[in-house]
């Protein structure tokens, strides 16, 4: 299959021919999103330039004399300068991996997130000026709290409360994971919240999207707060986005969806999106996502799509091991609700990112046996067969989805050394079987399909089979 035709994220896109060479007549490592986007995570004084690289300390004296520093650290500056020189950052890795396979069907996001539509159409700028310390991105992603109910088996103490409690009565997982505390700061009391706030007026007129994360947003109240803002001074070139795990009581859930039509009827932003989070399907889901009440996360999916016609959801799968033995099930339930509610022109009203995880390394496909690409190949016969390209009536998934699935695949068949697998697998079993004592889960129950690679993991761990 050829990939240089133009491809659809929600907007149209340059080809990836296109993209790619342009960046290359840069650098081979060049990359917009270094400049254009950024995540901040205002709870903890960090960022990252995509959700790819590890984050970031932005130091508190670097706001002093413009609070665009939260953006435009020393750090990432120096990362811009790598990029320019053609050497790769280290914390890229995400994109040189996938590069270094050297495979048509493997598509950087250097390429994707460069390409998009809030991205691209600054080359130029960039280009001409490209260590510009003041430069508005035109992509925000921003946390205010850590503050979340899940406790979800990938995400660690620094975003989420509930695992910080956890840790808190338990004392920390062996591997670490999870383990790490940076020093957060209450939201009223918040020196990167405070430059956030003094650096909103200008940066929302530069904004092509703002995206609040976290932590759960609908548990933080400068989500409304921006929200407020919006309604009280209109920015109608503005997509408004929120990641959002859809399981806050109801009357949180109730007054979002409220806020956000809101937005919408009075024409104060161009368009809302939610972005969630499910990995799996039914049990398996719950199991990854703790905390999550499947039937209840559907249900609100639905109450979003039914509040108003230019609502889109987008899922946001981090794919897993544990995510391969419902993942068919979970494509079927996303086409089963598309079908409900029909997609506007090429963009279904539900949408699905699958992004392979990196960390946790004992999560990650790549430590699974080979059998396992049989189920990986099924997949990718599923959403082949489920093509459309959804003008006709019919729902279906685009190319992008094909080549997402063909790149996880091929990653794991890249494999890892022998040294690697054992240590990885070991650590699988010894975080599940810690992980189960203290949430009172069972893995076996849950994934009874999986029970020989839960066994070649005990072996790895040391441990005699019963």
């Amino acid at each position: 299959m050829a990939y240089n035709r133009t491809i659809f994220i929600g907007v149209l896109l340059p080809s990836l021919d296109d993209v790619r060479n342009r960046l290359n007549s840069v650098s081979s490592c060049f990359c917009l999103a270094k400049w254009a986007t950024v995540t901040l995570h205002l709870e903890s004084g960090t960022n990252h330039s995509c959700h790819h690289p590890m984050v970031h300390e932005t130091p508190v004296e670097e706001l002093k004399s413009n609070p665009s520093s939260l953006h435009n650290t020393k750090f990432k500056i120096e990362q811009r300068k790598a990029m320019v020189s053609g050497e790769r950052p280290k914390e890229c890795g995400y994109c040189w991996n996938v590069e270094d396979l050297k495979s048509e069907s493997a598509i950087s996001d250097r390429y994707l997130k460069s390409g998009a539509g809030h991205t691209f159409p600054l080359f130029d700028k960039i280009v001409a000026d490209p260590f510009n310390a003041k430069i508005n991105p035109s992509y925000v992603e921003a946390s205010f709290s850590n503050t979340c109910q899940f406790k979800c088996s990938y995400c660690s103490a620094n975003f989420s409360s509930t695992w910080a409690d956890e840790l808190k009565e338990h004392g920390p997982y062996h591997n670490d994971h999870g383990n790490s505390y940076v020093k957060l700061y209450k939201e009223e009391e918040n020196p990167y919240i405070k430059a956030f706030w003094e650096w909103w007026p200008d940066l929302k007129k530069d904004l092509h999207t703002f995206r609040i994360t976290g932590g759960e947003p609908l548990l933080s109240p400068n989500t409304f707060r921006i929200m407020e803002s919006l309604l009280a001074d209109p920015q109608p070139h503005l997509n408004f986005n929120v990641n959002s795990n859809l399981g806050a009581p109801e009357v949180l859930v109730d007054k979002f969806i409220f806020s956000t039509t809101g937005l919408l009827n009075s024409k104060a932003v161009k368009a809302v999106k939610v972005f969630t989070s499910i990995d799996a399907y039914g049990a398996r889901a719950e199991y990854i996502r703790h905390g999550l009440r499947h039937d209840y996360f559907w249900n609100n999916v639905e109450c979003l799509l039914e509040s108003h016609e230019d609502i889109q959801v987008v899922i946001m799968c981090t794919f897993n091991v544990l995510s391969i033995t419902s993942f068919k099930h979970l494509l079927d339930k996303i086409l089963e609700i598309n079908t409900k509610y029909p997609p506007k022109g090429k963009e279904l009203r539900l949408g699905i990112d699958i992004a392979y995880l990196r960390h946790p390394l004992h999560m990650a496909v790549n430590m699974l046996p080979p059998e396992y690409l049989e189920h990986m190949k099924e997949i990718e016969g599923h959403l082949v067969r489920n093509q459309s390209d959804n003008q006709d009536g019919s729902v279906g998934y685009s190319d992008l989805h094909v080549i997402k699935i063909r790149r996880i695949i091929e990653w794991m068949q890249k494999g890892l050394s022998e040294a690697e697998l054992k240590k990885n697998r070991a650590d699988f079993y010894k975080f599940f079987k810690e992980h189960d004592r203290r949430r009172n889960e069972n893995f076996l129950e849950v994934f009874p399909e999986m029970d020989s690679f839960w066994n070649l993991c005990k072996e790895a761990a040391g441990e005699d089979l019963v």
